[in-house]
C-alpha cells in the first residue's frame, strides 16, 4: 500500500514536472523568434501546456492565468484588436480575485496584465521589454512553487528575449 502510493506520487511528480519541461521547450522556442506572429503562436502553445502544469501543481491562479493567456495569444495571432485587451484585462483581474488564496497568487495576475498590454498595444522592442518584466514575475512565482521546468524556461526566456531585443535594437545605431 505504501509502495503503491509512493509510486503514484512519483509518477504524478514526473508527469507534472514533465509538462513543465514541454512548456519550457515551447517557450524558449517562442522567444527566439524575431517575427511577432511566430512569437505569439508559440506563446499560446506554451501557455496551454503551462495551464495544465500549474493546475496539477496546485496553483489555481497560475493555471487560470495561463489558460486565459493561451486564449489571448491565440486571438492576438489573428487580430490585434485593442478593445479585446480591455476584455482580457477585466477577465484576468476578475479571475485573479476569484482564485486568490495567498500573496504569491498576485504575481501571475500582474504578469498577465503586463503581458496583455505588451501583445495588444506594443510590438518589437517595446513588446519584448514588457514581456521581460512579465517573465521576471513568473521567475519569482515558479521558484516559490518549485516549478522546475517553467523556472528554467523563464530564466532562459529572459536571457533569450534580452538577446533578441538587443539584435532588434542594434541596427538602429549603426553608423
Amino acid at each position: 500500500m505504501v509502495l503503491e502510493t509512493l509510486v503514484t506520487l512519483t509518477t504524478n511528480l514526473y508527469l507534472i514536472q514533465g509538462l513543465g519541461f514541454v512548456a519550457f521547450i515551447a517557450g524558449v522556442y517562442a522567444f527566439s523568434k524575431a517575427e511577432d506572429q511566430q512569437l505569439r503562436i508559440w506563446q499560446a502553445i506554451q501557455s496551454f501546456v503551462l495551464a495544465l502544469h500549474f493546475y496539477l501543481l496546485g496553483s489555481e491562479s497560475a493555471a487560470a492565468m495561463s489558460l486565459i493567456t493561451g486564449i489571448r495569444n491565440s486571438i492576438s495571432v489573428y487580430k490585434k484588436v485593442r478593445g479585446a485587451a480591455i476584455v482580457f484585462l477585466l477577465i484576468y483581474i476578475s479571475v485573479g480575485i476569484y482564485t486568490f488564496n495567498e500573496l504569491i497568487d498576485i504575481l501571475p495576475v500582474i504578469s498577465a496584465v503586463v503581458g496583455t498590454i505588451a501583445v495588444f498595444y506594443l510590438s518589437g522592442i517595446k513588446m519584448r521589454l514588457m514581456m521581460m518584466l512579465s517573465t521576471s514575475l513568473w521567475i519569482v512565482h515558479n521558484t516559490v512553487f518549485l516549478s522546475i521546468g517553467p523556472l528554467l524556461m523563464e530564466l532562459i526566456i529572459l536571457a533569450t528575449t534580452a538577446r533578441t531585443t538587443y539584435k532588434l535594437w542594434k541596427p538602429r545605431f549603426k553608423i
